[in-house]
């Protein structure tokens, strides 16, 4: 070797000189042949063309760097290697399947060299490269061909040694490097080699050309449609990923091309799109695959989207499978379509199935009697060069990579010389596509000797050195390249010497053992270069090549040079020089040594090439061809395709086929364009929902999902409601936009419908959608009768719209539109009977909607994760200074902020308005936002932004000018005046409708000129408002922006003021001196709750705007003109909170008006015009409508029918003619439903009557009574025809069959009993049961009866037979209730325990469950039409669900009592109840959702407390919490959560500072500071619950008293325990300090209440009761001390002398008694009844001796709906608030009268259920009030308690 560089390790340097000439080496290391300039030229392209650039060479873990003049071998030098592996082979030859090694003995040596790198011999070095050396780049010192050494480089970058690498392509010019090499060899005459000047030049690659057409001329030829695709898509920058295939690709368009793209619009470009992809969507379509069609089909393969390509590929993929015989021509389509594929099309699978496609069907083809053999060995061959390109790596290798190999091993040695050579290169390329199993599982394979010894190697491979030495001789000799083998193996051994880090590395690399010949990559680069054009460097590397003497390369160069003769693409130049190519090497002598089979392949070609119509190109083949048989070589037998490629298709019948298509097709495809284009939505959140408005906020779904259900399913028509800004719109764009994105030509259409941008859709609704997309109207006649539609309608109530669009449009009908219809409206503008508006209509104009049809669901408002996710996308929109966390803590932190967030269109406002909201502002937790305000802000802010936008856009003079000036008149006002005057306009001229359709020419006269005409300061404002515009037609950017701006034409924005300061100042613009000029004189508000509740929110805010409206309804008493404008104000007051009680509204004038829900308590409402008013829940008591015009007048309730005792059972007649009802005492009512009077009484059973039945004829009439019996009656007569006897128990259940034939009853018993009703007997006695049976119920065809009971078990029975059938076991207990649906599908089960349950009577197993109610289920009734299940329970209340998905559609209450039976009318338009109460209540199932929902789901209140200032009210809660609210308005402050007990009691320190709690049943108390809510201490120390505690008035101490039977005083302060009492104390129940703080007085359950000194220690018993006592209450006021006390289940409380301890009076109530208190004063007491309170007041009687008096009760308030758990009084006043087991809360004044010792009590205001309180009202002389409201009226005014 020579001397080492001062660089170098063991590796030598030198430069070569520079006065030789140039000789390529070949590449080595250790001696052994690493990689060929060919095959760095085929891998790489040409390098740099600047001398002395040295372009990098991976060696597997060492890169090699070589200049420009060392990459050819010289002419005549020759290797080892390529003497005996590459010197005249053929395919067959026994040498090309196994290496060949220079010398036999080496293998000895190579041994030894592994030995010692096992042993870590340092020899092993000189030999082998380490990784650290082999992992750096060499620069290659050559001297005689050959790398002698290298040293490192380790700035050089490595460059991957992958065939086509995307990433490393060389460009540069080719031209120096030819002459370089010319001038370094010979000239063909001196050696005869192949001429450097055949291919004289790179030319640019072949490319498909074809006419241009002129715009809109329609394209006949597919050529010409791909041609103008793709130079569209070049154009646009668009074309998909391109591979070195692709032959369309990377060129510049020429002038012409540019010329015609500018003339080429949006549409026509997108009609060409769609026409290729109907190209595949019609091949695929069609059943024959013909040859035209798929030479045509396989040329748009390069221009297509990668989806399409890949569904094109699809079908040529299955085509083959199936095909019974091959074609040939869907063969070679399929192998050029997988050739033209663009990068990231292919993925490996396709690659691996087509391969084994083809070597299946290659294995069962007969080799010698079809050419079928050799065109599915050359698509083989194709195939896996694309997989050798892409690297494909799946091959299983025994499934696949195996068994290929073996056939073409055998092919190779076929007779035909064509298919002989194919299958040749096809074994070689599929040696390069590797399969599963990586080198070291090969060396594994072979290895057969256990390991030993070998340290890392040992412990993963379990392979000893001598195992692997033999492992590695065995795969050099079964190889196909003993010295590669040697080389890559040293590199194996080496780094599996490392450890396992070394192993995991190695197979990593996948070191190849296996043959690879380097004549196949050095055709792959060939081929590479002939695909880019560069045929001078084909033509360089072609005659230079180091294996051209192999036969397989000079066979594939032929075969290469003829598909360029053969190829139309090429120019004609181009071609001949192909042809001549063969020529020269025909010709060629001892360098080439051109094999026999070579050259008569030539000769075969060259026949070909003569045959060809191109005559310039077959002359000269024919010429050469008559040169060359001169030497008596023949041609081979038979023809053989050389054309890589189908020919242009002269026809293009695919192309004929689809522009027959209908342009409808097309016309849709751009419309789905557009669309697809038009949406914008930067963020969009899932919304959730909801079954109903009345289902639980835990039943949820994604609303998507359910509209994917819907439009999958039956359905027809589904209905979304939803609040305004909940996100109904967003949805329906999203909803269409991914439709459209999924739409396939044939689906569903989905169309978007803005109702309110048509005229009148109730009529034609698709027709007038599908015009404004310009559709013709032969389009829409075609669509009509052959499409199906997904029309997603937006904006029901925006139109105003009141009929069923699916009925006035005759969806669905025969020979009309098929469609699908989904619907959006706002929740507040739909009322109670709506359902009616969206069903679909059966096609019998008498029967109910098709109810099966029909869904809906209602969006609920965001949840905290929603607005979470919704924010974490809007924050990175637009550059901010806030990030994610800033904004969350706003809107947690600002009272109410969260809450009206969670509406998504109030979100967008609070995010934009936030930092404007908190600016200059200090505790945000004191901050409190209205709608209205968030809307107020953001507006500016808009305002705000476009006004800076303006005043830096270049603008005209004019438009600068007039700028100047609205900037001058200040710009905000400006812009908020236009909007309001636009909005304002849009309600006066379009009654709200939002689209203003707006045509210059024909409207700037019109009053719409003033807002959308051209002048500047119009267009300046327009432009700055929140307005859009889509064509034609503006409107504002939600519904809600134009109800805001219309609500403050009526009252704008307040001014600013101080961050705490109430605001004082209005802008109001209702100051018009003329009323009837009012905007409230304009039009009812009444219907446009939206703008009501702005303007409610407004008066909240502006004092002013509140006496304004006040101002108005005292005008409308004197001016009849001002009625409008009233019915609107009071409406808005209403909404806004302010309460009436008490007012004196005596004449006002208010027809139309919304009062719902109202407080009016004694409001003088005399004379007063009431007409149409709306009083639904309302709060009316000892109203005086004395002439009051009460016509229409609306209550929202019917009159109930009132009996003497309890009704148990009740049932409509089949005709609902009658309702019979069962009663306690044993008797049945029959009462006439159109009257509601009683038309007859049966009587006879004994005792309470338990279920009644009508027959099915209704002319019988069957009773089941606690009496033990059953009766049938007949209903004309009332005659008893028959007493059933046999139960031994109460009979529980009667139940008529459908027949009419027989009727069942059971019992306590435990027996079903069948009874025949002609003749009395008893049938059957059905068993079974071991408890009693509640419930009975017959299926629809009356084969067979259900029962269930107390053991919690459903029963079937036969009814003919008697025996049973199905038993099925209820999970949740007893079962009280089971009806059988009137299908007869499902049963509905009531349990004891409060669940319904659906069960399916075909499957036997229950379908749907939930919880109806908090107690046991009464009663259960299906609709006639199975949509509903009524319900009723102990819980008073009766409840109607959805049978299809469980949602509570309302909640009916009214019942005082327990509920026991519900029955739907016939009709199903009416629901009957019957209770305990003495009532039978009368429902209209039309107004679901209306009901009074008095106790449905609120926090009951356990105890409620006054502070001692009396300025708040604190209310304890079942659920743990304590809740704040203020004792003057009642509006809402801080919650204490205390704990998951419910509440107790409660005591307030005199300071009002802090708050003490007791939850029931714990053991402690605990104190809360009542400004913050946060605990200060706990009073730890009893063993038993705590009952009662109290603060001394000096705020020193705290006293608790428990039923461990202490009492214990505590520091007030710290919570420290001072002191416990002594002496004779019981379980205490009640405690409080005295007046002065220095006694404590309590309360024993043994009767005593007694007094402990806190300075002496010492107690004395004050009263002494003598007897168990319940409830004790104490008052310590100054006026003396008062004690009263109430017994066990009592309705009296005894008052006792404090001084004397004697009895003083007992108070008798009507009820029992749930709570009591004294009044501050000490003169009054409040008692609290079930449904009632009762003042008492001491009245002192003047004449007696000493001053003595009574208590007289005075006052008695009756409406007071549930229990009454707390009462408590307010300091200093005559106020007291109760709380109730409803969750109601109450405050109420006591006020003189004008009866000097009489007093009355007056509501000061209610939170929770609204009802209907009308007791004392006064109506008797109203005028045109309806007979069913005075009865009601006459009801109601008798109180809750009645």
């Amino acid at each position: 070797m020579s001397s080492s560089s001062p660089k170098s390790n063991s590796y030598s340097s030198s430069p070569p000189s520079s006065s030789a000439p140039p000789k390529c080496p070949e590449i080595t290391v250790g001696g052994q042949h690493v990689l060929t300039q060919l095959e760095h030229t085929a891998t790489f392209g040409r390098v740099s063309s600047k001398p002395g650039e040295v372009p990098p060479i991976t060696l597997g873990m060492a890169a090699v760097q070589l200049g420009p003049s060392k990459l050819l071998s010289p002419l005549g030098h020759r290797t080892t290697r390529d003497v005996a592996a590459d010197v005249d082979h053929r395919p067959g030859d026994a040498r090309d399947a196994r290496s060949v090694s220079s010398s036999r003995s080496s293998k000895f040596g190579f041994r030894k060299r592994l030995s010692r790198l096992f042993r870590r011999d340092p020899k092993a070095k000189e030999t082998v490269p380490t990784s650290a050396a082999s992992s750096a780049h060499i620069t290659p010192i050559v001297t005689e061909g050959r790398i002698q050494s290298a040293a490192p480089d380790r700035k050089a970058e490595p460059v991957s040694s992958g065939l086509h690498s995307s990433a490393q392509t060389y460009q540069a010019s080719s031209t120096p490097l030819v002459v370089q090499a010319a001038q370094a060899q010979p000239s063909p005459a001196e050696n005869g080699t192949l001429r450097l000047d055949i291919f004289p030049e790179n030319v640019a690659k072949p490319t498909l050309k074809a006419d241009l057409p002129k715009p809109h001329v329609r394209v006949n030829k597919t050529p010409q449609l791909v041609y103008c695709c793709s130079v569209l898509s070049k154009a646009h920058g668009k074309s998909p990923p391109a591979s070195d295939s692709d032959e369309y690709q990377n060129l510049p368009l020429d002038s012409k091309e540019r010329e015609w793209v500018q003339h080429i619009d949006p549409v026509l470009q997108d009609r060409y799109r769609w026409l290729v992809e109907q190209l595949v969507k019609t091949f695929a379509d069609n059943a024959l695959k013909a040859c035209d069609v798929v030479t045509e089909i396989v040329l748009v393969g390069p221009i297509l989207d990668r989806d399409t390509y890949r569904s094109l590929l699809s079908c040529f993929i299955s085509e083959v499978e199936q095909a019974i015989l091959l074609d040939p021509y869907l063969l070679q389509g399929l192998v050029q379509l997988v050739e033209c594929a663009s990068a990231g099309y292919l993925v490996d699978d396709d690659l691996v199935r087509i391969a084994t496609v083809l070597s299946r069907e290659l294995s069962i083809t007969h080799i010698g009697t079809s050419k079928h053999a050799l065109h599915l060995t050359l698509s083989l061959a194709r195939v896996l060069d694309v997989m050798v390109a892409g690297k494909v790596k799946d091959l299983d290798r025994e499934r696949d990579h195996q068994p290929m190999m073996q056939l073409l091993d055998g092919l190779k040695s076929s007779d035909n010389v064509v298919q002989a050579y194919e299958a040749t290169y096809a074994y070689e390329a599929l040696q390069y596509a590797p399969d599963d199993e990586t080198p070291l599982q090969v060396l594994w394979r072979y290895a057969k000797v256990a390991a030993a010894g070998a340290g890392a190697v040992s412990n993963i491979f379990k392979l000893n050195p001598e195992g692997l030495l033999k492992g590695i001789e065995i795969l050099q000799e079964i190889s196909a390249g003993f010295v590669g083998a040697v080389s890559t193996g040293i590199e194996v051994i080496e780094t599996l010497r490392v450890g396992a880090g070394g192993a995991v590395r190695a197979s990593e690399n996948k070191f190849d053992f296996m043959k690879k010949r380097s004549w196949y990559l050095a055709l792959q680069g060939t081929a590479l270069f002939i695909r880019q054009g560069r045929l001078s460097d084909f033509n360089l590397v072609v005659s230079q090549a180091p294996c051209r003497h192999n036969a397989n390369f000079q066979w594939g160069i032929c075969r290469q040079l003829g598909e360029i003769a053969i190829d139309p693409l090429w120019d004609a130049p181009v071609r001949q020089q192909a042809v001549d190519f063969l020529g020269e090497l025909f010709k060629s002598g001892a360098d080439w040594k051109l094999h026999v089979d070579v050259k008569r392949w030539i000769l075969t070609m060259l026949v070909q090439i003569s045959e060809m119509p191109d005559v310039s190109t077959s002359g000269r083949a024919g010429a050469l061809l008559l040169d060359l048989k001169k030497d008596g070589i023949a041609e081979l037998a038979g023809s053989f395709s050389l054309s890589r490629r189908f020919p242009l298709p002269i026809v293009s019948p695919l192309l004929a086929q689809v522009q027959e298509i209908s342009k409808v097709e097309y016309d849709l495809h751009i419309l789905r364009s557009m669309r697809i284009a038009e949406y914008k939505q930067a963020i969009y959140i899932d919304p959730m929902a909801k079954l109903s408005l009345q289902d639980k906020d835990e039943n949820l779904f994604l609303l998507m999902d359910k509209v994917r259900n819907f439009i999958a399913g039956d359905s027809q028509v589904m209905l979304i409601l939803g609040d305004s800004g909940a996100g109904k719109s967003t949805f329906n764009r999203h909803l269409e936009h991914e439709l459209w994105q999924e739409y396939k030509a044939g689906d569903r259409i989905p169309l978007f419908v803005n109702l309110p941008s048509l005229e009148r859709p109730e009529k034609d609704l698709v027709k007038k959608q599908l015009k404004i997309h310009n559709f013709l109207k032969d389009q829409i006649r075609e669509l009509k009768l052959n499409r199906q539609f997904m029309l997603i309608c937006d904006g029901y109530d925006e139109s105003q719209l009141k009929t069923n669009l699916h009925a006035t449009n005759f969806f669905n009908q025969p020979g009309q539109w098929d469609t699908k219809l989904l619907i959006t409206c706002r929740t507040q503008y739909l009322g109670s009977d709506y359902r009616g508006r969206f069903e679909p209509k059966a096609l019998d104009q008498y029967a109910l909607g098709a109810d099966d049809l029909f869904q809906q669901a209602v969006i609920t408002p965001f949840s905290k994760e929603q607005i979470e996710s919704y924010v974490e996308h809007y924050v990175p929109l637009e550059p901010r200074t806030w990030v994610k966390k800033d904004y969350m803590d706003k809107l947690e932190t600002i009272s109410n902020l969260m809450d009206l967030a969670r509406n998504p269109f109030l979100l967008i406002l609070s995010l934009e308005a936030l930092p404007a909201l908190i600016h200059g502002k200090t505790d945000l937790s004191r901050l409190r936002v209205t709608r209205v305000e968030l809307y107020d802000i953001f507006v500016q802010h808009w305002l705000g932004v476009n006004k800076r936008r303006l005043e830096n856009q270049i603008l005209s003079e004019n438009h600068r000018s007039v700028l100047e000036e609205l900037l001058e008149a200040e710009f905000k006002l400006c812009g908020i005046k236009f909007q309001q005057e636009l909005a304002a306009a849009i309600y006066s001229y379009q009654d709200g409708k939002p689209v203003v359709d707006y045509i210059n020419k024909h409207d700037e006269s019109s009053w719409k000129g003033a807002f959308f005409s051209t002048d500047p300061g119009t267009t300046l404002l327009r432009d700055a408002s929140l307005l859009s515009r889509v064509g034609k037609q503006y409107r504002f950017l939600h519904r809600s922006v134009l109800e805001y701006f219309f609500s403050c034409s009526i009252s704008g924005p307040i001014k600013e003021h101080d961050e705490f300061d109430p605001p004082v100042i209005s802008e109001s613009s209702a100051t018009s001196p003329s009323i009837s000029a009012h905007p409230l004189s304009q039009r009812n508000l009444v219907a446009d709750s939206s703008v009501v509740h702005f303007l409610a929110e407004r008066v909240q805010l502006d004092s002013a705007f509140k006496e304004e409206l006040l101002a108005i309804i005292v005008l409308s008493k004197t001016d009849d003109h001002a009625a409008q404008a009233a019915a609107n104000a009071i409406t808005i007051l209403v909404k806004a909170g302010v309460r009436f009680n008490g007012a004196n509204l005596r004449g006002i004038r208010a027809p139309g008006a919304d009062m719902s829900g109202g407080e009016f308590d004694s409001a003088q409402l005399q004379e007063a015009d009431l007409t149409g008013v709306n009083l639904t829940k309302s709060w009316i008591r000892q109203v005086d409508f004395t002439k009051a015009q009460m016509k229409r007048v609306q209550f929202g309730e019917m009159p109930y029918l009132k009996e003497s005792d309890g009704v148990y059972s009740c049932a409509y007649s089949p005709d609902g003619t009658s309702l019979a009802a069962g009663h306690f005492g044993g008797r049945i009512s029959i009462y006439d439903a159109s009257m509601w009077a009683t038309t007859r009484t049966f009587e006879g059973h004994q005792k309470c009557i338990n279920s009644i039945a009508y027959s099915p004829t209704g002319r019988q009439l069957l009773s089941g009574s606690e009496d033990n019996t059953v009766r049938l009656w007949e209903c004309e007569s009332g005659s008893c025809v028959f007493v059933l006897e046999g139960h031994t128990d109460v009979v529980w259940t009667v139940a008529f069959s459908p027949s009419g034939k027989q009727v069942a009853s059971t019992g306590k018993d435990m027996t079903v009993r069948l009874w025949d009703v002609q003749t009395g007997a008893n049938l059957s006695i059905l068993t079974g049961h071991t408890a009693m049976i509640r419930t009975i119920s017959y299926s629809p065809d009356g084969h067979t009866i259900a029962s269930a009971g107390d053991d919690g078990m459903l029963r079937i029975f036969d009814t003919q037979t008697g025996q049973p059938r199905e038993v099925w076991e209820s999970q949740s207990g007893d079962i009280k209730r089971v009806v059988y649906s009137p299908g007869g599908l499902e049963i509905a089960i009531g349990h004891g325990n409060g669940e319904l349950l659906l069960y399916n009577t075909n499957t036997g197993k229950p379908t749907r469950k939930w919880e109806a109610h908090g107690v046991a289920i009464t009663g259960v009734s299906f609709s006639p039409n199975s949509r509903w299940i009524a319900t009723c329970s102990y819980d008073n209340t009766v409840r109607v669900w959805s049978a299809a998905t469980g949602s509570v559609l309302s909640v009916f209450t009214g019942h005082s009592h327990w509920v026991r039976q519900v029955a739907f009318s016939p009709n199903g338009l009416q629901l009957a109840s019957c209770s305990l109460d003495k009532t039978i209540r009368l429902w209209d199932v039309s107004s679901l959702g209306t009901g009074m929902n008095v106790e449905g789901g609120s926090d009951p209140l356990t105890s409620v407390l006054f502070s001692p200032d009396g300025r708040v009210l604190f209310c304890g809660t079942s659920s743990g919490a304590v809740r704040q609210y203020d004792a003057i308005s009642g509006e809402s402050g801080r919650s204490i959560v205390c704990g998951d007990n419910p509440v107790k009691c409660l005591a307030v320190s005199p300071d009002g500072h802090r708050i003490a709690s007791v939850g029931m049943g714990d053991k402690f108390a605990a104190v809360w500071n009542a400004g913050t809510g946060q605990p200060e201490f706990v009073l730890h120390g009893h063993t038993e619950q705590v009952n009662d505690l109290a603060f001394s008035s000096d705020n020193r101490w705290i006293a608790t008293c428990s039923h461990d039977e202490t009492v214990r005083l505590w520091d007030a302060r710290s919570g420290i325990l001072e002191r416990v009492p002594e002496g004779h104390i019981w379980t205490t129940d009640c405690l409080a300090f005295s007046s002065d703080s220095r006694r404590i007085l309590w309360a024993n359950g043994n009767g005593a209440i007694q007094a402990w000194d806190l300075v002496s220690r010492e107690s004395r018993v004050v009263v002494d009761a003598r007897r168990y006592i319940e409830r004790w209450t104490i008052s310590t006021s100054l006026n003396g001390l008062r004690v009263a006390s109430k017994g066990f289940l009592g309705g009296a409380v005894d008052l006792w002398d404090a001084e004397s301890g004697q009895l003083q009076q007992t108070l008798e109530h009507d009820d029992k008694v749930q709570c009591f208190a004294f009044s501050s004063c000490g003169q009054w007491i409040g008692v609290g009844l079930h449904r009632s309170v009762w003042l008492w007041n001491f009245v002192t009687d003047t004449l007696a001796e000493g001053g003595g008096g009574g208590w007289k009760c005075l006052v008695f308030i009756r409406d007071i709906f549930g229990h009454v758990n707390s009462i408590a009084w307010k300091p200093g006043t005559l106020e007291f608030g109760i709380g109730c087991a409803n969750g109601s809360l109450q405050v109420w004044g006591l006020v003189e009268t004008s009866s000097s010792d009489a007093c009355s009590a007056q509501l000061v205001w209610r939170i929770g259920n609204p009802v209907l309180a009308a007791s004392d009202a006064v109506f008797a002389d109203a005028v045109d009030l309806s007979s069913a409201n005075r009865q009601l009226l006459t009801q109601r005014g008798k109180g809750a308690a009645a």
